[in-house]
């Protein structure tokens, strides 16, 4: 979306409207802290990495069994973010839509 229809649908928030500029100011902010971000999933991005890399320095034959368990651990982790981030981004898009709601005849949409 470019700036200047950005500026504009910004410009037309039925609840910022409502507000001071001190609680107006603290709900942009937060809503921007908010973003989901492409850093959500990291963590669980290295620690599948971390056991790679001890699996692949040569472990006993009884360690490698734990590692191979922990990897799957890890699996599910990673599958259970990859859901909530879904989650939080639907989330996050409906409560952005309601401080900024798209009129019709947008031309973003």
């Amino acid at each position: 979306m470019s700036n200047w229809m950005e500026t504009i649908r910004k410009d037309n928030s039925p609840i910022l409207e409502k507000l001071d500029s001190k609680m107006k100011k603290k709900v942009k902010k937060t809503l921007q802290a908010s973003q989901p971000t492409e850093f959500f999933g990291q963590d669980f991005t290295r620690l599948g990495e971390l056991l790679e890399t001890v699996k692949s320095v040569g472990v006993e034959k009884r360690e490698n069994k734990k590692i191979e368990a922990m990897e799957e651990k890890n699996l599910d982790i990673v599958a259970s973010a990859a859901e909530l981030r879904k989650d939080y981004e639907t989330l996050y898009n409906q409560i952005r839509s309601m401080i900024y709601p798209k009129k019709k005849g947008d031309l973003n949409e």
